[in-house]
């Protein structure tokens, strides 16, 4: 841009060689030195230098049409120091100056073929005879209006008439080729080329007054002469930064091939002077040269070569036209995907054979509606997302119809405008197996493949879809009483049994609303809809019910049921299922049998009693640590903080419990930005390794400012930002708001690592990699096998590690009870570890006595830093 906006200084310069030019006339014939002559040189050296500074940086492929240019220049310069010093002779003998000039004009005709040669698709015998044409046309004007009247048998010296009709023909030849070759050019040189074309007209002009001047000789002819030329050295240093403004990589649009206005007006004036100037010399008596003649008729055959080719090349377009008309409508026709074509009313103009069988199309109406072959309910979706598509975004449209024996098909659609036509293209593919294949995944990914029931995950899920709702909720969790001397008496083919038939009671006892899963074992959840008294009413019911005989087989069973209940808050699901687990221990405590309620709301106590913005002022609320090691090596890696609020009359109470109560006094935001900024500064003054991993609460994160606190945080304490990580688990992602996704994704880029809390208990990791750009997983190992089966949790962490190391993703295990199983994990690929076994729920001094003086558990990290096995992984 800079060199473009460099242009206005050109037209200063051309001014101001244009006074010098008047200023001082051109010398006499003979004289040394030719001051005009050693003007132009000076302008002609500047040009050439102009055009190497501005080809230099141009691309190499892109340079070689200006570089021609600048060399024409450099060799006018040198050709008008030789004739202005004298040492080939004066201006308008035939000498060395001349000769120099002569082929520094050649310059713009071989710019030209290589502009020309750049467009695609160029066809050079077309170019040729184009050029040739149109040269001979100006040849006959020129001869015929100008050089045959000046130049009469004796008027001038025959040494000199080869140099007159070298200059006189020159612009005829030049103007011609030149016009000619750039009439088509690509859209990237249209306006370079156009400069181009006027700096070899203004060449032209140059040549016809020099050759003027050669006849009859005076000043005025030669000073016109030097301002011509002066002005088609500045045209060409204007050419050359059009050229350097466009970009290197031109794009698919630039490079495609448009006619240029300058160059067509020449083609069509010269084609039009023929016939012009020979009427002109009829009626005026102008004497017609035999070469003019003689040109005139090569210009007609030229017409009749050229419109023979025009035809020919016409009917090799349509030949390919229909050939390849007829290639695509065999392949649309083969093709087991349906191409259609709909109007702007959608209705269907085009279908192929296979779109006429996706979409039941029948020969009786071969153009009905698209609308109306669609499921009612759909029509207005369908109408919306095929004709509000803007700005070139084409979204897969689903679609749902009716098969020709009753059953349901859905096709998958995408679709494009064709522009201008108001029609669109449509893509369809029948996936109804893959989505009934996609259904059934599901299905079995949230259901207990031996109850049928909803399992955890579904559960989880259900209590995080339904966070947002202000009805009251309640979660019940129940185990059976006395199951295991089922399994030990009659085996586990009779305990399944059993556990099919407590499934078929539960569904038939309770509402259609109310959702009852198996969590796995002889373990039961049912969330309702209702309070406490609703919850009450129903466990009593479950108990009734689940104490009555079971007969199975030919033997008949006993069993009760322990139940405990809690209410669900918005966006407590992890919470309501520890405070019902902790109930249904006090019920099995108190003698089983029975149902206890979860009473000991803290929550509540805590948020009605205290503020919880005072408590952060007070610093009431503090930082927990529990340490993270390294799998293989035992070093202390990272930190794992979880903030604590010391309550002056509940005592401490733990994150879960914390945000709850924030959450009810609208302090959420508050204590986000308090956790963050309060982590990062605590780890980057204990050590200048360590990472720290901070959770993210469910349902509620504050997406839009996470961002902006996270590189605040970071940057108060200077920490690092691959040094932290932040976790949130499915039930974060399912009850937070849109924005979280984006702002993840935000944060990630300035380096922050992102991580999956408690992964295994619900969705693939596929399918969370495709929404998050994930490099760390925590799984905790409670939830992968029952019993104590180390064998088992060993096969499923495994498993777990080798998938995610696939993806670049490292594992950590989290909630390591044992030695043992410590050492045994050593040999899974699992990065790093924590737990019970582990120091957990330190204070910031406890971490830093633990750096200087460590324990079994861990070793204190190295002097240099230690980083986790995979590059990209981290806690």
């Amino acid at each position: 841009m800079n060199q473009v906006r460099r242009a206005p200084l050109s037209l200063v310069l051309l001014g101001a060689l244009v006074a010098l030019g008047i200023a001082v006339p051109a010398s006499p014939h003979g004289a040394v030195p030719q001051w005009d002559n050693l003007v132009l040189a000076a302008l002609g050296g500047w040009a050439a230098w102009r055009c190497a500074r501005l080809t230099r940086g141009m691309d190499v492929r892109d340079r070689l049409p200006w570089q021609v240019l600048g060399a024409s220049s450099l060799l006018f310069t040198c050709a008008s120091l030789v004739t202005g010093l004298g040492v080939g002779g004066a201006l308008g003998q035939l000498g060395l100056g001349d000769l120099l000039v002569l082929i520094a004009a050649l310059g713009p005709t071989v710019s030209a073929a290589l502009i020309g040669g750049r467009v695609r698709g160029t066809r050079w015998p077309i170019l040729v005879i184009d050029g040739v044409l149109v040269t001979l046309a100006l040849v006959v004007v020129a001869d015929v209006l100008v050089l045959a009247p000046a130049v009469t048998p004796g008027a001038i010296d025959p040494d000199l008439l080869p140099l007159v009709l070298a200059y006189g023909i020159y612009p005829a030849v030049a103007v011609g080729v030149v016009g000619a070759l750039c009439t088509v050019s690509t859209a990237a040189v249209r306006r370079p080329a156009t400069a181009m074309i006027l700096m070899t007209g203004l060449l032209g002009l140059a040549s016809a007054l020099l050759a003027v001047h050669i006849v009859q000789p005076g000043t005025t002819w030669a000073a016109a002469a030097d301002v011509a030329i002066a002005g088609a050295l500045v045209a060409a240093v204007h050419a050359v930064q059009l050229a350097s403004a466009v970009p290197g990589r031109s794009s698919a649009a630039d490079s495609t091939p448009t006619v240029n206005s300058a160059g067509l007006v020449i083609d069509v004036l010269a084609l039009i002077g023929v016939p012009v100037t020979l009427v002109t010399a009829l009626l005026l008596d102008l004497r017609v040269p035999d070469g003019a003649l003689a040109c005139t008729a090569v210009v007609v055959l030229l017409l009749l070569v050229r419109l023979f080719m025009r035809i020919r090349d016409g009917d090799r377009i349509e030949e390919d036209l229909l050939r390849s008309e007829e290639d695509f409508r065999g392949l649309v026709e083969a093709s087991s995907d349906g191409v259609a074509i709909v109007d702007a009313e959608l209705r269907l103009e085009f279908t192929s054979p296979a779109a006429r069988t996706l979409l039941g199309v029948v020969e009786a109406d071969p153009h009905p509606l698209l609308l109306d072959l669609l499921h009612e309910e759909d029509r207005p979706r369908v109408r919306r997302e095929l004709t509000t598509a803007a700005g070139g975004v084409t979204p897969v449209v689903h679609l749902r119809l009716h098969g020709p024996e009753g059953e349901r098909r859905d096709l998958e659609v995408t679709h494009h405008e064709r522009p201008g036509s108001g029609r669109r293209v449509l893509h369809l593919r029948d996936v109804t197996t893959r989505r009934r294949r996609e259904q059934e995944l599901e299905r079995m990914a949230f259901t207990d493949h031996l109850t049928r029931l909803p399992n955890r995950a579904l559960l989880f899920q259900e209590m995080a879809a339904g966070s947002a709702t202000t009805a009251e909720r309640s979660l019940l969790v129940l185990d059976l009483d006395g199951f295991k001397a089922v399994n030990d008496s009659a085996g586990h083919e009779a305990g399944d049994l059993l556990l099919v038939e407590v499934a078929r009671r539960l569904q038939g006892l309770l509402r259609t609303d109310d959702l009852v899963a198996r969590l796995g074992g002889d373990e039961f959840a049912v969330l309702l809809a209702g309070g406490e008294d609703a919850a009450v009413e129903a466990a009593q019911r479950v108990l009734d019910v689940l104490a009555r005989p079971c007969r199975i087989g030919d033997r008949t069973f006993t069993v009760g049921a322990s139940v405990g209940i809690c209410r669900v808050h918005p966006g407590g699901g992890q919470l309501a299922f520890r405070q019902a687990d902790a109930a249904l221990g006090a019920a099995k405590r108190a003698g089983k049998g029975c149902w206890r309620l979860h009473t000991d709301d803290r929550v509540a106590q805590a948020a009605a009693s205290s503020s919880v913005a005072t408590a952060l002022a007070d610093g009431e609320v503090q930082l927990r640590f529990d340490t993270i090691a390294n799998g293989d090596t035992g070093i202390l890696a990272a930190l794992h903080a979880q903030p604590v609020w010391l309550h002056p009359e509940l005592g401490a109470l733990p994150a879960a419990e914390l945000w709850a109560a924030a959450e009810r006094q609208g302090c959420t935001a508050a204590l986000q930005q308090w956790l963050i900024t309060r982590a990062c500064a605590d780890v980057a003054a204990l050590d200048d390794q360590l990472l720290v991993a901070v959770d993210l609460p469910a349902g509620l994160v504050h997406a839009d400012e996470l961002p902006g606190e996270v590189a605040v945080a970071l940057a108060a304490v200077d920490l690092a930002p691959p040094r932290l990580t932040l976790f949130v688990t499915e039930e974060v992602l399912q009850t937070s708001s849109a924005a979280l996704i984006p702002a993840l994704h935000a944060v990630h880029r300035t380096g922050v690592r992102i991580g999956l809390d408690d992964y295994g208990m619900g969705s693939t990791l596929w399918s969370q990699l495709s929404r998050l750009p994930l490099e760390v997983v925590m799984v905790d190992v409670r939830n992968l096998s029952a019993g104590g089966n180390h064998d088992r949790t060993l096969e499923v962490l495994g498993a777990i590690g080798r998938s995610a190391r696939d993806f670049q993703v490292s594992t950590v295990a989290k909630e390591i009870d044992s030695r043992q199983l410590l050492h045994e994990l050593r040999v899974q690929g699992v990065v790093a570890v924590s737990g019970p076994v582990l120091p957990t729920g330190l204070t910031v001094a406890e971490v830093a006595a633990l750096l200087r003086h460590p324990g079994p558990a861990v070793v204190a990290p190295a002097p240099v830093p230690v980083p986790l096995p995979r590059p990209r992984a981290g806690v």
